[in-house]
């Protein structure tokens, strides 16, 4: 039988009680006479505010007092983690984001696990790594020439942080006048979650939804930059009712806003303003996709006859894949994409740890069939970042002192639970979060 469960009326808490129904029969309660105005009522005893907790009545009280509710976490004595800040002196360094590079990075729509990390306990910080420092030079040396020499991808085992150090990477970007494009979950241009159409003449499913989603953060983040890029050609929508041709000359901006509005075109016009990004020169260009796994696996997608549908075959997989394997390329700037290994069902498929030499411990037999798509994607020429398993110790000392902050551990420590974390996570990132859970026990116990 379920409990009755009623709430007291205790001043700065929250009174809970509970008892076992009664098993007799209830008396019938009886209707009060008609008011005057005809509405008809019912009499009701007031209860008890104070009723539960007797001594033999089998009821109990639990109090949920304000005062155990603890502060939120004071991070403003951290240093931004700004474009000056990337210096190897500060390796080991909690710091926090700016809030106007934070909400830019926030706008391309973070995966949950990154996001649930980031906005909890103080808000976004982070632990300046020495792959933060590696990653932000190589994003230097790429500022001056072509995408197709600087394609990257970091691989590593799960939890070694692959997917924070891209987003550092993407901040650093954004402070650094890059013109930025971040996809932090290319899996939902492959998992069917949104509208796509088969378009005769290019012989690809249309994705126009992503199209958009693509456009409308480019110019959000980046607006500024496209008010001084102007198109090298006219543009023609003539085929499209009510759609004005853009000629030579008109700001990239505008063809930016026209395709984010407009599903009827915003695929041709993403395909057209990555074209655009292509040849010019005042600014370089990254494109950071997180979960990039995913391009080199069969989609979700279905033609009508459920066969399934290859990414190349997808209008914004094939568009990335296209930069991704150097058949397009920026005049100036990068391709930076991470792998990601924290769904099971999304794991790199054979074809790709074949074509990048990946550690794994799934064992390829010759008499698999790989896809020879998917194999000369990945051997195309993009480069590995390994990033390494475990963390330095002045790397974990600072993530420790940061979770300290943040709430997610006991401030009262010593150098042999510090040493157990250590031992326990192997200095993984991961683990070492997972690990303050049984941490905490043992401190407060």
């Amino acid at each position: 039988m379920r409990p009755i469960i009623r709430f007291s009326a205790t001043p700065l808490s929250r009174g809970i009680s509970t008892s076992a129904p009664v098993l007799a029969v209830a008396k019938p309660k009886k209707a009060t006479a008609t008011s005057k105005g005809g509405k008809q009522g019912f009499n009701q005893k007031k209860k008890d505010a104070t009723s539960g907790g007797s001594g033999g009545s089998g009821q109990s009280n639990v109090a949920l007092k304000f005062s155990m509710a603890g502060q939120i976490p004071d991070l403003s004595d951290y240093p931004k983690l700004q474009s000056n800040n990337y210096r190897s002196e500060n390796v080991g360094k909690p710091t926090t984001f700016s809030k106007s590079t934070y909400d830019k990075i926030k706008s391309f729509g973070l995966s949950k696990k990154v996001d649930q990390e980031l906005s909890a306990n103080g808000g976004p910080a982070s632990i300046v790594r020495q792959s933060t420092i590696d990653l932000a030079r190589q994003l230097d040396s790429a500022k001056g020439k072509s995408s197709k020499d600087s394609r990257y991808v970091l691989t590593g085992e799960r939890g070694s942080g692959k997917s924070m150090l891209l987003l550092q990477s993407v901040a650093y970007a954004l402070e650094s006048g890059y013109i930025v494009l971040f996809n932090p979950k290319a899996t939902e241009w492959t998992n069917s979650s949104s509208h796509y159409i088969y378009d005769s003449s290019t012989q690809f499913f249309n994705q126009w939804e992503s199209s958009q989603t693509i456009l409308s953060n480019l110019s959000l983040n980046n607006k500024d930059k496209l008010d001084q890029i102007n198109l090298i050609e006219d543009i023609d929508f003539s085929s499209i009712p009510g759609v004005k041709n853009l000629t030579k000359g008109t700001k990239l901006s505008e063809l930016v806003s026209l395709g984010s509005k407009d599903d009827r075109l915003s695929v041709k016009a993403l395909d057209q303003v990555m074209s655009v990004l292509e040849q010019q020169t005042q600014f370089p260009v990254i494109w950071a996709i997180d979960e990039v796994q995913t391009l080199f696996k069969i989609s979700e997608y279905r033609t009508p006859d459920y066969t399934p549908i290859e990414p190349y075959h997808l209008s914004t997989p094939r568009l990335a894949l296209d930069f991704i394997s150097g058949r397009r390329s920026f005049a100036k700037g990068t391709i930076l994409t991470s792998l990601s290994l924290s769904d099971p069902k999304n794991l790199p498929s054979s074809s790709l740890i074949q074509g990048l030499s990946l550690k794994s411990t799934k064992e390829i037999t010759p008499y698999e069939k790989l896809n020879e798509y998917h194999l000369l994607h990945s051997k195309s020429g993009l480069k590995k970042i390994e990033i390494p398993f475990n963390m330095s110790i002045k790397e974990i000392q600072g993530l420790y002192q940061l979770y300290i902050r943040k709430g997610l551990t006991s401030n009262n420590q010593s150098d042999d639970l510090f040493m157990e974390l250590i031992n326990s996570s192997q200095g993984n990132p991961f683990e070492i979060k997972r690990g303050l859970n049984r941490l905490r026990g043992i401190i407060t116990a």
